[in-house]
């Protein structure tokens, strides 16, 4: 797990440190005790679909709005403790054509995007709401590049992400921008298979870093992520299932999301979790530019 993105789990886990509970999550090849969430693969990705906001040259368009939505499919590489620390699971399959068992992650949310200054240089983005559904399957079929097999399975947690702070940012006159930057999202458990884990879960938060451009690279920006050449269920091309094209100003784009999610007995409230930040960072950002691997 990346050091920034370790800071924000630990943070995350920081705020619901006073409840005394320890739930019990049931593997197919053992049960982990004082269970506390899952460390996703840094070679996810996220699709942004809809983002149509530039920076322009002339002209007053302060206050111009437009709700983006975000998809994102994971595996686990990792079970973390409620301390954060990682279970020894040898059987917990970190990608296709292993025996054993994956744990799989879809989820999608919504944020408001809003012009502050006359020529859109810098822009507040603001979280609405969301859904977020985890598996476990014991035929790992998961890939990053087709973007399928994410959704099957056995459903063991589901929830809503339920929004979190305003940021304000640099806004590009291209999208997407090229950089690195921390995200963090918060919301709540609405159901929990007991046969898996109990007791019932019912807060919990996602922490990531998104990294985006250069455009039309293959290994994405920083040299560890694969850009999918497909993704089940997009809404894109033909069939439904197509990605969206690079090069030029585009309104759907593809990035790169390393994240972690950590759950808990309570809901988090948005100012306990003040110093994580929140928000889509880094979609047609010009700042926090990361040099290339």
């Amino acid at each position: 797990m990346k050091a920034s993105k370790k800071f924000l789990a630990a943070a995350a886990l920081l705020a619901a440190a006073m409840s005394a509970q320890a739930a019990t999550f049931v593997t197919p090849y053992g049960v982990l005790n004082n269970f506390g969430g899952f460390d996703w693969t840094s070679s996810s990705s996220v699709l942004v679909k809809g983002y149509d906001i530039q920076a322009v040259t002339s002209g007053n368009i302060a206050g111009k709005q437009d709700v983006i939505d975000v998809y994102y499919n994971s595996f686990a590489t990792a079970i973390l403790d409620a301390n954060g620390g990682t279970f020894s699971t040898p059987n917990l399959v970190k990608g296709t054509g292993a025996a054993g068992y994956e744990i799989t992650v879809k989820a999608h949310f919504q944020e408001v995007v809003t012009c502050v200054d006359p020529l859109c240089n810098f822009v507040t983005i603001t979280p609405l709401n969301g859904t977020w559904n985890i598996y476990l399957d014991t035929s790992a079929d998961a890939n990053l590049v087709s973007q399928s097999g994410f959704g099957d399975g056995v459903n063991i947690l589901s929830g809503v992400f339920t929004g979190g702070q305003t940021v304000f940012t640099q806004q590009a006159a291209v999208n997407p921008g090229t950089g690195t930057t921390l995200a963090s999202i918060q919301g709540s458990t609405t159901s929990t298979n007991n046969a898996f884990i109990t007791p019932n879960l019912a807060g919990t938060s996602v922490s990531s870093t998104l990294s985006f451009g250069p455009k039309g690279a293959a290994n994405g920006p920083n040299g560890t992520w694969v850009q999918p050449t497909s993704w089940q269920g997009s809404g894109i091309g033909g069939a439904g299932n197509g990605v969206p094209a690079t090069g030029g100003n585009q309104k759907n784009f593809i990035g790169q999301a390393d994240a972690s999610q950590s759950f808990f007995f309570s809901v988090p409230e948005p100012t306990s979790l003040a110093l994580t930040g929140f928000a889509l960072l880094g979609l047609g950002l010009t700042a926090r530019r990361r040099k290339q691997a």
